[in-house]
């Protein structure tokens, strides 16, 4: 029978502290240890494993493939024993984490965060993030929930609960020739160039990308690091930007044009969650959002 590694919690709490800080000099600063004694138990905790998780550099660590596979069930165990030692102690639970991409935002955001604190009981804590991680937090395991814009990479490790969807939008110039238009159809928008997230992961890249739409005729592509980026050189007429009429409410600014791809092109917008965490209050928050709800 093949053995079962030992594990234990300070590694597998170790391990996902370094993770999540980018370094073991923060995660131990976080976790109120010496740094060796950190290292440590990381070692320990890839000894388990069998093989390294982390690749140690210069400026900090990051995760091997083998790391990335095991970090959410390793986030997801520390919480998990967070929430059973705040419940023995009989205090209150952890905060909620919840991450949030600037893209996503929706008129229905206020419903869902009280959604979210109703059925979870615990106070929430919001973090906002950009381009340089779609997956707001969930993948590094920063966060316990995010509301994001799919499709992402890395998905098969996370759940993902559709909340609505949105038709897509053209971000151009108030002044540019197709600004008075209606509606845009994407074979109007051969030669331009355009504003693209600017961000590792290549799946959320791609549907924002003017290739998406069949458009091959392209003058250039400029990647940006988040949604304001994109708007401010949009109205500064550096290009245009595959958005949404949400976008367009939520960050309306002067200079600045939204018109629609005809209804067939859409995006959604979605609540998400590590595969790998089983709290109750997860099915609880699913239940209370969706279909019918």
């Amino acid at each position: 029978m093949e053995r079962t590694p030992e594990i234990t919690l300070p590694a597998v709490r170790a391990f996902a502290a370094v993770a999540a800080a980018g370094s073991f000099r923060a995660a131990a600063r976080e976790l109120g240890v010496s740094q060796p004694t950190l290292s440590a138990a990381v070692r320990r905790f890839e000894d388990s494993a069998g093989q390294q998780l982390l690749h140690r550099e210069r400026d900090g660590v990051r995760l091997t493939e083998h790391g990335r596979r095991v970090l959410p069930h390793a986030t997801a165990l520390v919480s998990a024993a967070d929430d059973l030692g705040s419940l023995l102690a009989g205090r209150d639970a952890a905060p909620l984490t919840i991450g949030f991409l600037g893209e996503a935002a929706a008129s229905d955001t206020r419903r869902v965060l009280e959604v979210i604190e109703r059925e979870s009981g615990r106070e929430l804590r919001l973090r906002r993030y950009d381009f340089d991680d779609p997956s707001c937090g969930l993948l590094s395991g920063a966060s316990d929930l995010a509301i994001v814009w799919p499709p992402l990479g890395g998905d098969e490790a996370l759940a993902v609960l559709p909340l609505s969807t949105d038709q897509r939008a053209i971000a151009l110039p108030a002044g540019h020739p197709l600004a008075a238009r209606h509606t845009i159809e994407p074979s109007d928008l051969a030669g331009q160039r355009w504003l693209v997230p600017g961000t590792p992961d290549r799946r959320y890249q791609a549907f924002r990308h003017p290739g998406h739409l069949g458009i091959t005729d392209i003058a250039g592509v400029t990647e940006c690091a988040s949604i304001e980026e994109i708007l401010e050189l949009a109205a500064a007429g550096q290009g245009l930007a595959l958005s949404s009429l949400s976008t367009g409410e939520h960050y309306a600014r002067s200079g600045l044009t939204f018109v629609p791809l005809p209804p067939a092109h859409r995006c959604g917008i979605a609540l998400a969650w590590r595969v790998s965490d089983s709290r109750p209050m997860l099915n609880r928050i699913a239940g209370a959002l969706g279909p019918g709800r």
